[in-house]
């Protein structure tokens, strides 16, 4: 049984079912590994009795008044118990603490492996690689990216001096394929996120709708998630200026529940999502396995959750006039939302889910060389 260890240092509970859970949890689940995320302790964790049932979970002493120095510790005394290290995002300390795994376990003679998931954005063009990060990232055994346009630019141009794998992000559907039911869905708008933030723009989705309730008076748009204090003044204003969106915008605040907020998903026909920048949130998976058509910012994980736009439409970043025009279009055309539900969730399923992608991370975690 392999023994596959995550490091995270400031993983919290969310992080569990969201970024750093899924993979260790479904290689446990249905390929039989024995998975362990280590972290330092954070808040609560009940997730690990629920959602991620079946892994391991130890904490990183704070030892030293330095990250890296506390997870080198936590290495030097615990890589005999595992045989796979994974780390996230390219950045020295992932990379140091990959490259003392593989050189701690060749010290031993023991056989290792390292794999680092690089969750990057579109930005990655922006970035300088020193180096000393090109000579380690070199010494990993398995680097992977999220998107197709990243995967052929980074291999295209030998940016890394080695073959990046594309493992796209994914969901856990439980082992189960639901097709939902198109009747069940409203005339109704959706994003989900920190609304207000300046990650999530959603200032741009707000001026979009105002322009589209102008031609239309059925459709109905709702933010979900927790607001800003800041952005209070904004809402207030907007109401104030728009007194006929009141009963048409909605802000939902926080929902933790996570079965309640799937009923949103599964009520709204469309997805917006407005941030100038994003990675491959997972947010665009909880939307196409729902079944709603998705806009988004032409971000290259947009770009493959919707097939090059089979499943939406993609619009420039901040132009909400265009944002406005592609949600009129997709209104304007409910054949197409309707036809194109099920075709959503189809694709959703034979590309995203968890147990596909980890399938394809144990064929390639079995090339462990020392």
């Amino acid at each position: 049984m392999p023994k596959f260890l995550t490091i995270f240092p400031n993983a919290e509970n969310v992080h569990l079912i969201k970024d750093v859970g899924m993979i260790p949890y479904t290689l446990h689940r249905e390929y039989g590994y024995d998975s362990t995320i280590a972290s330092y302790k954070n808040g609560v964790y009940p997730y690990y009795e629920t959602e991620v049932k079946g892994i391991t979970q130890v904490f990183i002493s704070k030892k030293f008044n330095n990250e890296i120095l506390n997870v080198c510790w936590f290495i030097l005394m615990n890589f005999r118990k595992y045989d796979i290290l994974q780390c996230y995002h390219i950045s020295e300390q992932s990379l140091i603490y990959l490259n003392l795994f593989k050189i701690l376990k060749g010290l031993t003679f023991s056989k290792s492996f390292t794999y680092l998931k690089l969750d990057l954005n579109d930005f990655i063009n922006d970035m300088k690689f020193s180096k000393k990060v090109l000579f380690l990232l070199k010494r990993t055994n398995l680097i992977s990216v999220e998107t197709k346009k990243m995967h052929n630019h980074l291999n295209e141009n030998n940016i890394f001096g080695k073959t990046v794998e594309l493992i796209p992000n994914g969901f856990n559907n439980n082992q189960k394929r639901e097709i939902l039911d198109f009747n069940f869905k409203e005339n109704l708008i959706i994003t989900v996120g920190r609304i207000g933030s300046s990650e999530k723009n959603n200032e741009v989705l707000l001026e979009a709708f105002k322009d589209l309730a102008k031609v239309n008076s059925e459709w109905k748009l709702e933010l979900i998630g927790p607001i800003e204090k800041d952005f209070q003044a904004y809402i207030d204003n907007y109401y104030y200026e728009n007194p006929n969106l009141i009963s048409r915008v909605m802000f939902t605040g926080n929902i933790s529940d996570r079965e309640s907020l799937q009923e949103k998903y599964n009520k709204a026909k469309i997805f917006a999502l407005t941030s100038p920048k994003e990675g491959f949130p997972l947010v665009f998976l909880e939307a196409i396995k729902s079944g709603c058509s998705l806009i988004s910012p032409k971000f290259s994980s947009a770009i493959d959750v919707t097939c090059d736009e089979k499943y939406g439409s993609l619009f420039e970043i901040g132009n909400y006039k265009l944002l406005s025009q592609k949600m009129l279009e997709l209104v304007d055309n409910p054949i197409k939302l309707e036809m194109d539900c099920v075709q959503i969730q189809n694709f959703a399923y034979d590309n995203f889910t968890w147990k596909k992608i980890c399938g394809d991370i144990d064929k390639l975690l079995n090339f462990v060389s020392t």
